[in-house]
């Protein structure tokens, strides 16, 4: 089957109404400009880059060509103007800062300077149109710039201590810096959480294939290697269609303070239910027909806070840490 390409592609089509409630709510908590301009201002994306590169194998079209081939297929169907960097991990790298991640879910870095990372057992786990969903989760999340508050959130504890001394050294700042940053993370956990639902609508609208979609989603939550084949996915469908709870707002404080404890993009049945009634709702095949085209806005020259100057690529105010509005 052909993929069809996804011209003219905006995020806005199939960007999920929870991932935007929870983005407008974290961009109106206090402190989150700071944290970004901290972000910058202490090379993070410089580190985490230098960390990738220094310790894992770099796929290219011929070191790996049908890891990379998977990539620029992606970003090819989703309208990704370039290409990001790609890596391959042997481990779960965000254990070492004490944050955890799914080993079967990929990674994406940096904001100026993108690049992808799997891990070996991604390679090894999933078929190569499971790859592609993986894969177009992560461009998806370059596509709706997803990318610096999640950077943020996996380094949060090195941001906010920096920021706590900053505070600390404000008169009268002091004895509010714990409920200061315990309001930025709230909010970009459960913001985080929300994203993972946009970012599934990128991958099944890349891999095009619903069934690998659920494969994918299976493994990742939980599927032993030695059942790949023989596992009834009608079941997990049946499962996440039945399950209820963490998108009704009844459940919201519940879901914050889960996500708090849970690191790990944890819910994954949830997310494929979300994914599930965005199929059923015809909004996918609506995405799918390109009957969903937005115009994209030409992007600001100057920023609108501070009146820095603004390269086209910049979707962050690298002198005041403020998101550029179009």
């Amino acid at each position: 089957m052909e993929l069809v390409k996804l011209e003219e592609l905006n995020p806005r089509e199939y960007e999920h109404p929870l991932d935007r409630n929870a983005l407008d709510a974290l961009e109106k908590t206090l402190g989150l400009d700071l944290l970004v301009r901290k972000f910058f201002e202490l090379g993070v994306e410089k580190f985490l880059r230098l960390e990738f590169i220094g310790s894992n194998l770099k796929v290219t079209p011929s070191s790996l060509p049908d890891i990379y081939e998977i990539l620029e297929e992606a970003c090819e169907i989703l309208n990704l103007k370039t290409t990001p960097e790609i890596y391959v991990r042997p481990d779960d790298y965000f254990r070492k800062l004490e944050v955890t991640t799914n080993n079967l879910q990929g990674l994406t870095l940096g904001v100026e300077k993108p690049l992808v990372v799997i891990s070996t057992a991604c390679i090894e786990s999933f078929s190569r149109s499971e790859l592609l969903f993986i894969l177009g989760c992560e461009v998806g999340r370059l596509k709706s710039q997803h990318v610096l508050y999640e950077n943020i959130a996996w380094l949060f504890p090195l941001l906010s201590s920096t920021i706590s001394g900053v505070m600390a050294s404000i008169p009268g700042l002091g004895t509010i810096t714990s409920t200061f940053t315990a309001g930025v993370y709230l909010a970009l956990i459960q913001w985080l959480r929300m994203a993972d639902y946009t970012a599934d609508r990128a991958g099944l609208l890349a891999c095009q294939d619903v069934n690998s979609a659920m494969t994918a989603l299976a493994k990742i939550a939980g599927l032993p290697k030695k059942y790949f084949d023989s596992f009834n996915i009608d079941d997990f469908v049946t499962q996440a269609r039945e399950f209820e709870g963490f998108a009704d707002t009844r459940y919201d404080r519940v879901l914050k303070l889960l996500s708090l404890s849970v690191r790990d993009q944890a819910f994954t049945v949830a997310r494929t239910n979300e994914l599930l009634k965005w199929i059923d709702s015809g909004n996918y095949h609506a995405v799918l027909e390109r009957k969903t085209k937005i115009q994209l806005a030409p992007p600001p020259s100057f920023c609108r806070h501070c009146g820095a100057t603004l390269e086209p690529s910049h979707t962050f105010c690298p002198s005041c840490g403020k998101k550029v509005s179009s």
